[in-house]
C-alpha cells in the first residue's frame, strides 16, 4: 500500500510542477505525457509484481527493467520524431525517467529487506 501512495505523491508532485511552474521552467509540451506514461507504466508493473509468484521475484525484476528500458526508448524515439524542441525534450524524458527508476529500485531494495 505504501508503494502506491508514493507512486500517487510523486506524479501528483511532477504533475504540479508543471501546473505551477511550467512558464517559468519552460517544461516541454509534451511534460504531462510522459508523466502520465511512466505513472501508468509503473503501475502496470507493480500489478505484475504483486501477481508473481515469489520464487519468481529475480527474473520478474529483470523483465521488469528491461520492458520498462523499451517502453521507455520507444516513447522517446516516437517523441523524438514528432516533437520540437528535442533538446529540451530529452533533459526532462531522462529526468523523469529517473525519477521512476529510483523510486522502483527503491521499492524493490524494501522488499529485499523484509525477505
Amino acid at each position: 500500500m505504501k508503494k502506491w501512495m508514493q507512486l500517487g505523491l510523486i506524479t501528483t508532485l511532477l504533475l504540479l510542477i508543471n501546473y505551477f511552474f511550467g512558464n517559468q521552467l519552460n517544461l516541454h509540451t509534451a511534460y504531462n505525457l510522459i508523466v502520465v506514461f511512466f505513472t501508468a507504466q509503473t503501475f502496470v508493473l507493480f500489478r505484475i509484481d504483486d501477481w508473481i509468484p515469489k520464487e519468481w521475484s529475480v527474473q520478474a525484476s529483470l523483465v521488469k527493467t528491461i520492458v520498462r528500458l523499451l517502453a521507455s526508448l520507444t516513447l522517446a524515439l516516437v517523441l523524438l520524431i514528432t516533437q520540437e524542441n528535442k533538446f529540451s525534450l530529452v533533459i526532462q524524458f531522462f529526468s523523469i525517467y529517473l525519477i521512476f527508476m529510483i523510486f522502483e529500485i527503491g521499492s524493490a531494495l524494501i522488499n529485499l529487506r523484509r525477505n
